[in-house]
């Protein structure tokens, strides 16, 4: 057998001209099997002033897998060169979740204090299906702060407002039967995501702004879409049914309910001390 010597050649500085050319495109790819989070952390925002607070806690998250394919349809997270030559996106895609086997289970509760009255509830979501669509993430176009896109296709097999706590079986109120994505044109929802906002067309923002008064608050929106693009996408959202449960009183079924065609042309929402 002969071997011949294998000879790296040296290194050579790159000139700047082809530096300027070099571009990342890495991803990757991950799956989220026997995900489980629970405890009993809380975090609370406290006006200033001390005059109130909003706190979230004790949080129960969990999702089924699709065992028969556990990691042939997994999240990806890519780097994408902007189709305009903007600043480069990061792009996060949910699973497509065709066979409808990966499904989130949601808990945890919300509480509201003011004047030394505390109020709270716990949300509830059962079956979560999330059927692709995904976030964006990238440097805004003029101004600072981080622009932001997303897309939903969602089926929520439950949503309750339970006021006596999670496990509880008492009052609440229940959304059955939630599905959001774009509108399919008949008043009902397609299987495509509802691109609410777009880095590229009509970027999500979300950042600090500083007022004449000069006191920075927190700043979020979404943009007006862009002229000649293709304009705000349009959603659809579904109940099958809404009902007032109670042990005392008895069930009050309101029926279902739909927005056939929802677009958000423009959002500027700020959050002032």
């Amino acid at each position: 057998m002969l071997m011949l010597p294998l000879c790296a050649g040296a290194m050579e500085p790159m000139s700047d001209a082809a530096l300027s050319k070099v571009r990342g495109r890495d991803g990757m790819s991950f799956n989220l099997a026997n995900f489980a989070m629970n405890g009993d952390a809380t975090l609370r925002y406290t006006t200033p002033g001390n005059m109130g607070s909003l706190s979230i806690g004790n949080m129960a998250v969990s999702r089924s897998d699709n065992t028969e394919a556990p990691f042939a349809d997994p999240y990806m997270i890519d780097v994408l060169a902007s189709p305009v030559g903007r600043a480069d996106i990061i792009t996060l895609s949910r699973p497509l979740n065709t066979a409808g086997k990966e499904l989130w289970q949601i808990a945890y509760d919300v509480a509201v204090e003011s004047n030394g009255t505390t109020l709270g509830t716990s949300l509830v979501l059962k079956d979560v299906a999330h059927y692709g669509g995904g976030m964006q993430w990238t440097t805004p176009r003029d101004s600072d702060g981080l622009a932001w896109g997303y897309a939903v296709r969602t089926d929520i097999g439950s949503f309750s407002v339970q006021p006596n706590g999670k496990s509880a079986s008492g009052e609440a109120l229940v959304f059955a039967g939630i599905k959001i994505g774009a509108a399919a044109g008949d008043g009902t929802v397609s299987a495509s995501p509802w691109r609410i906002a777009d880095v590229s067309n009509q970027p999500g923002i979300f950042n600090a702004r500083t007022g004449a008064d000069g006191k920075s608050n927190l700043h979020f929106g979404i943009d007006w879409p862009d002229a000649g693009g293709p304009g705000a996408a349009v959603g659809a959202i579904t109940v099958d049914n809404i009902t007032f449960r109670s042990a005392t009183t008895g069930d009050v079924n309101l029926g279902s309910s739909r927005i056939g065609g929802v677009q958000i042309q423009f959002l500027d929402v700020k959050f002032r001390q």
